[in-house]
This record gives structure tokens, C-alpha cells and sequence, in this order.
């Protein structure tokens, strides 16, 4: 739909402001727009379609969500069923809200309706896959392609649906496709390492990575993105031990109320095993699993109001460190109060929560804070070999500084709160399921339930990087897969070594 003339500057305006991420900016206009059009006219769905993008990012995603019901309500009042670039935003806000469900009806129409958008295609996919539609999914990233386009992020969702075969796999395709953009050449880089490794041609496999990560790490340091380095992320550290000292915690009360459940927050670095233990604790009859919300760091941004570019720096912890931490806890709860559902626990499931435990225990004092563990060579190879968005994760050395970093930050927090942060090794885990399992929903307050046990049956979307992973039963397919590329990882075990995290052989020292 084409927002009405009068407000065309406006729109003009807002779009401009989103093409250069300005979303602050973007989202004023939009709402000034909306200001404008009487409450009941159809013609407030395209400002109202427009404004949910921005408000996500802004993390204001219940707002995000309000304003795609709204639009929905309102050309169902007018008769009208919604165009497709219409329909396609508001799924889009939708997915990104973790309401994959709700969203694949208008995916669907929307890919009915204009069937030579990949794009549309591409988003219905990631719904699809969400909800463990693997085979709907594969069909859908199939019909991004064209004559004469490549959707690359699509063909990476691809490469990662499942495993693929020699007889069964798109290697000359991928391979003879072009890629131009360094966001392309990353995506075909990932998507030939993933699928030369499922059919064991390592060394192919390892040369794509490069390129891929090669690509990635170019991507990364575009002008709307901060650069990372260790030193930054060593300095956040030191604010965080410098305002946020041991003594604050002794005093905090281990069982204050507060508005809605009880909150477990999953923590730990990417691809340690936090997407498993959320699906174990999803299949308890008292727990809902919110998956990976961005809610809590961008609400201690949004509280601070620190200038600064990244989400997370010195200056934003010393900001943070002035706010009342109720301040924090109340604004949290209203944010993510419309994703839940009437249990009594709920799970946020953000692996660099970590950085946050401190002001997590003081906003929540009652709150559950369960630590992932991963041996450090299959966490951080599990890292690199994907196109995070984490700009630590393209380069062995920043792999090895970030762990260290980590561990530095961990071994803090485990001063300040004690038995309060429970760390679940992924390892014994897997050796021993039901003992690890009766642990962690013990260290919960949760009884046993046997469901547990079997997490991969466990209901709701996945959106997480594991999303294929976890519909299997728990297994040990991932402990030691590092050690296909053993030679090629050589820099990252030295670098680990003499840090003290593994020893010559790569394994892990407590």
C-alpha cells in the first residue's frame, strides 16, 4: 500500500532515515505521521507497517507487534486482504518477534500473491525452519533463485537445513553462482565450507571458510558498524569489576517479587549448548521459552542513555551503574510482558547475557542464571565456521582473545554471586543425561518431568543457529569436531595453550 499524499514527505523522510539506520529518527516520523490519520482508516497500515521495522531494532518489540495487529485489524475491517510487500513486512516483524507462527499465514499469501520475490520466499523459509517445517523450508529457499539472481542468504539457509549428501548437495551451483558484495561472498564462502564438510571434502571445505570469513570480517567493519577489539572488550570488562564490585551483591535479596514469572536466563558463549538446555527447559508443563530476546541489552542501553555507537562499552556500564536496577527490571517486564503466556518461569535464552549477569541478578534478584559450558576448541570452531554477527568470531586470534575475555568476565561473576550462577557442562550432558537434567531443574525449582529427556520434542519455533540441531534427541555429533580441522586450527589451540584454556592435545583445562 502507498502511504496517502498528504504524508508523502514524511514517508520520504522516514525512509531515508531507515536507509541509513537512523531508526530513532525514522520511528519519530513515522508516529508523527500516524499522528495525523484518523484512528480507523485503512490508510494508517502502510506508516503503521513501516513504523513496526523500526521499532525492533529499537528494541521496542511489543510496540513492534501492537502496530502489525493494528494494521492487520484494520484491513480486515476495510474488506481488504493486504498487498504482498505489505503482507511481507508485517511477517517480517513478526519472525523477528519470534512469532514464526502467527507469521507464516501472511508469508504464505504473500509468496501466493508475487512468487518471483525470492525475498519473500527467503523470510517464509526462515518461519518455516523456525517451526521445524524442514522440508516446506527447503522448498521455499529453493524458489529464491531465478534466471538470473541468487539470493545468498537464502542458499546459506539452504547449505544449513540439514546434512547433505555427494549424491544429494548444490556445490556447482554455489560454486559457479556469482557473489559480489562482501555479504554475498561471505554467505557463498559459509554455504561451500557447510556443504563440502557434509560430504568430508575438508580441505575444499576449509578454503570456502576462509573466504567466507575473509568476506565476513570486510562486512564488518562497514561505517554503521563499530569495529571490535579485544582491548575495548578488556576495558567494558574493567568497568563492569570497577563499578559493579562483589560487596553490591551480599546484600541483594534472593527472593523479591516481581510483576509476572519467575525469569531463567540461559547464558554462555554461541554454540555452547544454550539452545539445548532452553529446549529441555521448554518442555517442562511450567516453563515458556522465549528464545533469544535482545530485550535486557537494549533496555540498559536505552536506560543509560549513553551516546556512544556500541550497545555494550565502559561508558555504558559506568552509565548503568547510576540507574536504580528496578528501573531496569520494570521496564524489562513491561517490554516481554505480551510474550508471556501465564506460566510461572520463562527462559531468555541470549548467550551474551553473560557481559549482564551482575546487573541481571540486582534487576532480578530471584532470577535463575544458568551458565552454558562448552570444551573452548568446539565452541569457538562452532563459532567461527558460521556468519555470526559477532565480529570476534572471523579470525582465530579474536577467537582466542574473546574466550579469554569471557572466562575473565565469568570468573568474576562467579565471585559475586556464588552459587547463584549454575554452570551445566555440555559434555556431561550428553554423558549423562537424566543426572544433568535433574540438576539443572532442580538448581530451577522446577520438579522432574521425563519430557525433559526429550527435548527435541519439545513444541515451539526455534531461531537460533541450532535450530536443526536441536530437533534431534541429544547426542554427542558435535563433541570433538573441531578435530576434523585439527591442523588448519593449529593458531587458535597455541593461542589457547598459552592462555592455560586447553592443553597440547586441544582439550580443555578446568
Amino acid at each position: 500500500m502507498n502511504p496517502p499524499d498528504g504524508n508523502a514527505a514524511r514517508w520520504r523522510k522516514a525512509t531515508a532515515a531507515i536507509e541509513r539506520q537512523d531508526f530513532t529518527a525514522a520511528e519519530a516520523i513515522l508516529a508523527e505521521a500516524l499522528g495525523q490519520i484518523q484512528n480507523d482508516h485503512v490508510s494508517r497500515v502502510p506508516f503503521l507497517t513501516q513504523r513496526a521495522q523500526t521499532l525492533g531494532p529499537l528494541g521496542r518489540m511489543a510496540e513492534a507487534v501492537a502496530n502489525v495487529h493494528e494494521a492487520l485489524a484494520l484491513l480486515k475491517a476495510a474488506g481488504m486482504k493486504g498487498d504482498a510487500a505489505t503482507l511481507h513486512r508485517l511477517g517480517l516483524t513478526l519472525v523477528a518477534a519470534r512469532r514464526e507462527a502467527e507469521a507464516l499465514p501472511l508469508l504464505r499469501t504473500a509468496t501466493d500473491q508475487a512468487p518471483a520475490f525470492g525475498i519473500y520466499w527467503k523470510t517464509r523459509g526462515d518461519a518455516e525452519q523456525a517451526l521445524g517445517l524442514v522440508e516446506d523450508a527447503e522448498h521455499s529457499f529453493e524458489r529464491t533463485l531465478t534466471d538470473d539472481t541468487i539470493n545468498w542468504a537464502a542458499q546459506l539457509s539452504l547449505a544449513r537445513l540439514k546434512r547433505w549428501t555427494t549424491d544429494n548437495n548444490h556445490i556447482a551451483r554455489l560454486e559457479a553462482a556469482p557473489a559480489r558484495s562482501s555479504m554475498h561472498k561471505a554467505c557463498k564462502g559459509y554455504a561451500l565450507f557447510k556443504e563440502h564438510d557434509d560430504i568430508g571434502e575438508t580441505d575444499a571445505a576449509w578454503a570456502w571458510l576462509q573466504k567466507g570469513a575473509e568476506a565476513a570480517r570486510a562486512q564488518s567493519t562497514a561505517p554503521n558498524r563499530p569495529a571490535w577489539n579485544a582491548l575495548d572488550e578488556r576495558e567494558t570488562l574493567a568497568a563492569w569489576k570497577t563499578h559493579f564490585p562483589p560487596h553490591l551483591f551480599t546484600t541483594c535479596e534472593t527472593r523479591i517479587g516481581h510483576a509476572g514469572p519467575r525469569r531463567i536466563f540461559i547464558i554462555g558463549l554461541p554454540r555452547s549448548g544454550t539452545t539445548l538446555i532452553e529446549r529441555i527447559l521448554a518442555a517442562h508443563s511450567q516453563v515458556q521459552a522465549l528464545g533469544e530476546l535482545p530485550t535486557f541489552p537494549a533496555t540498559v542501553k536505552k536506560a543509560s542513555r549513553s551516546p556512544t555507537a556500541h550497545l555494550l562499552d565502559a561508558d555504558t556500564v559506568a552509565a548503568a551503574a547510576r540507574i536504580d536496577p528496578q528501573t531496569i527490571a520494570i521496564a524489562y517486564t513491561s517490554e516481554t510482558a505480551w510474550q508471556c503466556a501465564g506460566r510461572p518461569f520463562v527462559t531468555d535464552k541470549l548467550p551474551h547475557n553473560y557481559s549482564y549477569a551482575g546487573l541481571i541478578r540486582l534487576a532480578f534478584p530471584d532470577a535463575i542464571l544458568i551458565h552454558m559450558q562448552r570444551d573452548p576448541m568446539d565452541s569457538l570452531f562452532g563459532a567461527y565456521k558460521l556468519n555470526f554477527t559477532a565480529p570476534w568470531s572471523f579470525d582465530q586470534n579474536d577467537l582466542a582473545e574473546h574466550y579469554a575475555n569471557y572466562r575473565s568476565a565469568m570468573q568474576y561473576w562467579k565471585v559475586c554471586l556464588g552459587a547463584g550462577l549454575v554452570d551445566i557442562s555440555l559434555e556431561a550432558l550428553i554423558d549423562a543425561p537424566e543426572v544433568q537434567v535433574r540438576r539443572l531443574l532442580g538448581a530451577c525449582d522446577l520438579p522432574f518431568e521425563p519430557a525433559c529427556l526429550s527435548p527435541h520434542s519439545a513444541q515451539g519455533a526455534v531461531a537460533s543457529a541450532s535450530a536443526v540441531q536441536v530437533r534431534k534427541a541429544i547426542n554427542a555429533e558435535g563433541v570433538g569436531a573441531w578435530r576434523r580441522y585439527a591442523r588448519q586450527l593449529e593458531p587458535l589451540r597455541r593461542r589457547l595453550e598459552e592462555m592455560g584454556f586447553v592443553d597440547h592435545d586441544g582439550a580443555a583445562i578446568s
